[in-house]
């Protein structure tokens, strides 16, 4: 997972984050809180979260309501269908 959440990158985050600019927050509410990684989803608003195991991951979207910085939170723990590593 720590691999993982090196790995990711977005080429539209820069963009996303410059139309968007609360985007920021809440990635850095959840780098905060220990994500593992972290990153825009296409083009925004949607942000995705690394997290080590299944409870950080909970410790994670209570965090990120709590914080008020998204309105909706997620939580997907693997293996997730359709989801690929690229190498």
């Amino acid at each position: 997972a720590v691999l993982l959440g090196k790995a990711l990158h977005n080429d539209l985050q820069p963009a996303a984050l410059a139309l968007r600019p609360a985007l920021r927050q809440t990635l850095e509410v959840g780098e905060d809180y220990g994500a593992l990684g972290s990153l825009v989803s296409g083009s925004g608003p949607t942000v995705a979260f690394v997290a080590r195991d299944e409870e950080h991951s909970l410790d994670l979207a209570v965090s990120l309501t709590a914080s008020g910085v998204c309105r909706t939170v997620r939580r997907a723990v693997g293996p997730v269908p359709g989801a690929r590593v690229i190498g």
